[in-house]
């Protein structure tokens, strides 16, 4: 295989990398990578683009991790290029976040890659995966648990990262290492199977290539269909994605993930999770929790996730959020004319009296008069069970519980609606609706006007 003829092909078909672009090439002082940037480094100049190195140093192997800094340091000096480097607490960052070493470095590398051609400019990221990666990353996938999505090719770009060698094999990388003598460092690690993919490339692969010879290609044959299922999904998850009204939450009607494929909603709901909570990896026991959400004849209801993250069902809603319920505020706060501050539920009370009627009543939810000589003792509270009023325009008393429903005030919501009082008798649902008994009619001889203020 000629090597430089087959990435200089994938470059040009997939679009990889342009005239006038920068390359950031992540350099680890292995074998892949350091072909990587021999052959781009000699592609560079035909085809008009820049090149620099960047290297991660992991501290997992002591000396050796140095060295390899060493080494690519020296390799990018001999180029000629400009090199990045870094010095990262793999162990400590696994620790912290609960993940595998190898996990743990691959977050911060690509972090760190990230973050250099963002602050340096760099339009591309080039790093060494072949097609003998997809085959392990397949199979680690399968042992331990994923679903159809992801099962997908590793894409050969995705936003500045590009594979240009996603497409060869690590045999023709070597070919290509003996046959220009390049320079590489050798990884003792890799021969160590404690760690999950050397496990899978150097026992598992074996074994099942003694099942069938060709089973790396008959693997990414495989991977190719899957790809091609998953750009069906994922154009119709992004299409109820759309749909999404985004904020501090993230709100979709919920008919619209019903009426979709489960796969799609399962893509619409990881969608969702990751825009609100970056690095949040959705399994599919979240799906089925949100599913559950979803089909509950409860119309209001919530499911707890990790990082902090809750999906509530708010009638014909589903919300995603970060926000935990409102703590409901118990206290009972005596109302006077003026100005009455009640900063534990963000309120400000005008209250003042006039000896006319409106000529208009202002259509204002927030604003509300009554007839002053059927009022007493003013007072503030928030909602409590068994709080009944007649709602204006009615002949007879309802429970709040049952006006709150029938206006569709998500329960949560409910706890924080302020309720004012007169001697104890209901008289304003603030910002929805006045008591009939203390409305103003033709009779009434002073007015009392309230104000409702949201405030900070």
């Amino acid at each position: 295989m000629d090597l430089e003829k087959a990435v200089r092909r994938v470059i040009e078909q997939e679009r990889l990398i342009d005239g006038g672009d920068t390359v950031l090439v992540g350099v680890s002082g292995g074998v892949d990578s350091s072909v990587l940037l021999f052959l781009l480094n000699r592609l560079a100049a035909e085809m008009g683009f820049g090149l620099a190195v960047a290297h991660v140093n992991h501290q997992l192997r002591g000396g050796e991790s140095a060295a390899d800094e060493a080494f690519v340091k020296e390799q990018a000096a001999r180029l000629g290029l400009h090199c990045h480097t870094a010095r990262l607490d793999v162990k400590g960052y696994a620790r912290e976040k609960g993940l595998s070493v190898q996990h743990a470095g691959r977050e911060l590398r690509y972090g760190y890659f990230e973050e250099t051609a963002a602050g340096k400019g760099y339009s591309k990221i080039a790093v060494g995966h072949n097609r003998d990666d997809q085959v392990e990353t397949f199979l680690l996938r399968v042992a331990k648990g994923t679903g159809l999505s992801g099962l997908a090719s590793i894409p050969v770009r995705r936003g500045r990262v590009i594979r240009p060698f996603l497409h060869v094999s690590r045999s023709d990388i070597a070919a290509y290492c003996r046959e220009w003598a390049v320079p590489y460092r050798e990884d003792s690690s890799n021969r160590k199977d404690a760690y999950e993919r050397n496990f899978v490339r150097n026992r598992i692969v074996p074994l099942l290539e003694r099942l069938n010879p060709r089973f790396r290609e008959k693997v990414l044959l495989l991977l190719a269909d899957i790809t091609s299922a998953n750009s069906v999904f994922d154009r119709e998850a992004q299409s109820v994605l759309a749909s999404a009204v985004r904020g501090e939450e993230l709100r979709i009607d919920a008919a619209a993930l019903l009426g979709v494929h489960e796969e799609v909603r399962f893509r619409v709901v990881s969608g969702l999770l990751s825009a609100l909570e970056p690095g949040f990896i959705p399994l599919r026991e979240h799906a089925a929790l949100v599913e559950k959400s979803l089909l509950s004849a409860r119309p209001n209801n919530a499911v707890i996730l990790p990082r902090g993250l809750r999906v509530k069902r708010v009638y014909g809603d589903l919300v995603f959020t970060h926000k935990a319920p409102a703590t409901q505020v118990r206290d009972v706060f005596a109302i006077g004319e003026g100005v009455n501050e009640i900063p534990a539920l963000g309120l400000t009370l005008r209250v003042a009296f006039s000896d006319r009627r409106p000529d208009v009543y202002p259509q204002d939810a927030n604003r509300a008069f009554f007839d002053a000589g059927a009022v007493g003792r003013l007072s503030l509270r928030t909602f409590r069970a068994g709080d009944r009023f007649i709602p204006l325009g009615m002949d007879r008393p309802v429970k709040v519980k049952d006006y709150f429903i029938s206006r569709k005030v998500p329960a949560e919501a409910r706890r924080r609606v302020p309720l004012l009082f007169s001697d104890g008798d209901l008289i304003w649902v603030v910002g929805e609706r006045i008591s009939e008994v203390y409305k103003v009619t033709e009779g009434t001889g002073r007015v009392l006007e309230v104000t409702a203020e949201a405030v900070a």
